[in-house]
């Protein structure tokens, strides 16, 4: 028994003298490698946009901000010496990034992962200047030359970046009315443009159709996009997309439309109609458009908007 118990005792010395050594070669191992590592220097800086649409990040304005700055530039320094917080901090002041990610990867090259701003929306001031905004509403630089599908707005009053008062309140409008526009695949393929009047109203122009609307303030949006809606279906599938010259939608329950000077006969314009709706629903898939396509109107308008007629001659 005294021989058993004596060789079991030495196993565990054994064993616990073997796993001693096992922690001290690592921890040997660990102050080694990072001795190595902070005598490491940073080979490279790497900068890499995630995918998606059009790049509007300017990579190579970035690298030259921070490889032109001593304080900033990591390529040659020790890797424990890379100000990484002032480095993030100086890529997230360009306009255009939204997110920054900075790592040094096993090659010791600095990763810079840049995620960029979306544009929502371009704005054309009456100055002549233009800017982009994203869904926040941030003012974004004009960079590159992209065909974009998106919102246009022209005319807007105020070049300010700060801006207050009526500006103000017209900038959240043209910020509300871009939502909802991006959101629905139909009027991002009807709409063409924005215009905003003197009066701070909206006016839109379409795609298909000779009517301008009358959109009035950017207050009650969904509303009266229904309504516009309602009135193709119930008005415009019966005459036609050029029988009227403008369709004003700011009034409540009902649409002003003018017809326009000179229009055809209604029997034959309306001939035109239905190809029409194809062409503007083959760039739309949401189930919207197929109530467009079987002729049947949006479940939000039960009941069709009231139609003022002002007729004229021709």
């Amino acid at each position: 028994m005294t021989g058993k118990k004596g060789k079991h005792i030495v196993r565990r010395i054994f064993i616990a003298l073997a796993s001693l050594a096992m922690i001290t070669g690592f921890v040997v191992l660990f102050i080694a490698a990072s001795r190595d590592r902070s005598e490491a220097t940073c080979k490279a800086m790497v900068i890499r946009v995630a995918e998606g649409g059009p790049l509007f990040v300017n990579k190579a304005g970035i690298a030259a901000s921070i490889t032109g700055n001593k304080k900033l530039n990591p390529v040659g320094k020790k890797l424990e010496e890379i100000n990484m917080a002032l480095l993030e901090k100086s890529v997230k002041t360009f306009p255009w990034v939204k997110d920054a990610e900075l790592y040094v990867d096993n090659d010791n090259k600095l990763r810079v992962n840049i995620t960029q701003r979306v544009p929502m929306a371009r704005i054309f001031t009456r100055s002549g200047n233009s800017f982009y905004i994203d869904k926040r509403g941030t003012r974004l630089p004009v960079t590159g030359s992209f065909a974009i599908r998106m919102p246009v707005f022209t005319d807007f009053p105020s070049d300010a970046v700060t801006m207050n008062g009526k500006d103000s309140l017209l900038f959240s409008q043209v910020i509300a009315l871009s939502r909802f526009i991006t959101r629905d695949s139909f009027w991002m393929a009807q709409i063409s443009q924005i215009n905003v009047t003197r009066g701070s109203t909206f006016e839109l122009i379409p795609t298909l159709g000779n009517a301008l609307i009358e959109f009035g303030e950017g207050t009650d949006i969904p509303a009266k996009f229904n309504k516009l809606m309602a009135f193709y279906l119930e008005g415009l599938n019966n005459v036609g997309w050029g029988y009227y010259d403008t369709l004003d939608v700011q009034y409540k329950g009902q649409v002003v439309a003018t017809r326009r000077k000179g229009a055809e006969s209604p029997l034959v314009d309306s001939l035109l109609t239905r190809d029409a709706y194809h062409v503007v629903a083959e760039q739309s898939q949401t189930a919207l458009e197929q109530k467009i396509l079987s002729g049947k109107p949006p479940t939000e308008n039960k009941k069709a908007p009231k139609a003022i007629y002002r007729g004229i001659e021709p």
